[in-house]
């Protein structure tokens, strides 16, 4: 049951929505450096004390709006998941819509992109690339039962998606009119090519695929 929020409660909400809102469009018009905390306040008609109250400091916003487009990108992978069984369409549909929805994004989320990975030298990194390949591999789970051993290494492949997936997306934050979502479509293509085609050894128990 839904939980009825209190006027102050809901202005509250309100004020901190118009703070993000105003944040990422600065952002965007500006750059992360181009817009000061001051410049946030007047962007969302709030004070600078009110500001504060809400976030320490631009850092923390940014750190806010990356994790809420990370959440978006896990809603879709969620979504994909549960729409169809066809481990194939799971994983083009994630690639090319995440691919697609960012090219049409791009003014938005170039700069929170940029500033994500400036933070990849920081200690919690391992557990963002850990939730990413997760991700991927229950993507490319069928739910078949197979004996142990036998089958593709799942997480092999899902650790070779999440290389592909960051190695793609960062080219298209350094390289202009970079197509994303085509290269991640045909990246995605081919990730399931060697799930069905390449010898199962290939994936089970880290033998060498490409005998002498």
């Amino acid at each position: 049951m839904t939980k009825l929020l209190s006027r102050r409660e809901l202005n509250k909400e309100r004020t901190r929505n118009a703070i993000l809102r105003a944040a990422r469009e600065g952002f965007a018009r500006e750059g992360v450096s181009g817009m000061t905390m001051d410049d946030i306040a007047s962007e969302a008609d709030v004070s600078r004390t009110t500001l504060f109250n809400y976030f320490t400091g631009k850092g923390e916003i940014l750190d806010h709006l990356v994790m809420e487009m990370h959440e978006h990108f896990y809603a879709r992978m969620e979504e994909c998941r549960a729409s169809t069984a066809d481990v194939e369409k799971r994983l083009v549909m994630a690639f090319s819509e995440t691919g697609r929805l960012m090219e049409n994004d791009a003014y938005r989320l170039q700069p929170l992109v940029g500033y994500s990975w400036l933070r990849w030298n920081e200690a919690g990194i391992m557990g963002r690339i850990e939730r990413l390949t997760e991700s991927f591999e229950e993507l490319l789970d069928d739910g078949r039962e197979r004996p142990s051993g036998e089958g593709p290494d799942l997480h092999a492949i899902a650790e070779i998606a999440t290389a592909v997936f960051i190695g793609m997306i960062h080219k298209w934050h350094l390289v202009p009119d970079f197509p994303l979502a085509q290269r991640l479509s045909d990246a995605a293509a081919w990730i399931m090519l060697m799930l069905q085609d390449a010898p199962e050894r290939a994936f089970a128990g880290g033998q060498n695929a490409f005998p002498a």
